[in-house]
């Protein structure tokens, strides 16, 4: 089994790094990926900037898909082994990879999942919105 982790927006570079908070799932035998993908920067700047956000952000999503489509396929798992997880933006992802590849997936971990967006920017209580 995999749980496959992803974030990639506001060009956050997701370090390769230790937490202890995984040690459950290495417990049980489940093997933790990080998706570095576009949205990120841990490939400079620009994977941000130019091939991650506005009208590129989809790319973001694509990227998420081709990490869990290859892992399928060089059979590290398979879909029904392979668990999903973002938090905040990378549940923004979740959100969307969910809908545009469902079969890949076996269940998704969705912490506090920024999908509502028009909702969520429209409410002038929010710091930082546009109301």
């Amino acid at each position: 089994p995999i749980f496959l982790d992803g974030y990639g927006s506001y060009g956050v570079c997701n370090e390769p790094s230790f937490a202890s908070t995984y040690i459950p799932l290495l417990d049980r035998g489940i093997c933790v990926v990080h998706a570095h993908i576009r949205g990120g920067s841990e490939m400079g700047r620009h994977w941000y900037e130019d091939e991650g956000k506005f009208l590129a952000k989809k790319n973001t999503f694509h990227d998420f898909i081709s990490c869990a489509e290859h892992l399928i396929k060089e059979k590290w798992t398979s879909s029904d082994l392979l668990a999903i997880h973002g938090r905040s933006a990378g549940g923004l992802l979740m959100g969307n990879v969910l809908n545009m590849a469902p079969h890949l997936f076996k269940c998704c971990l969705a912490g506090v999942p920024f999908v509502d967006l028009m909702n969520t920017m429209s409410d002038p209580s929010i710091p930082l919105t546009c109301a």
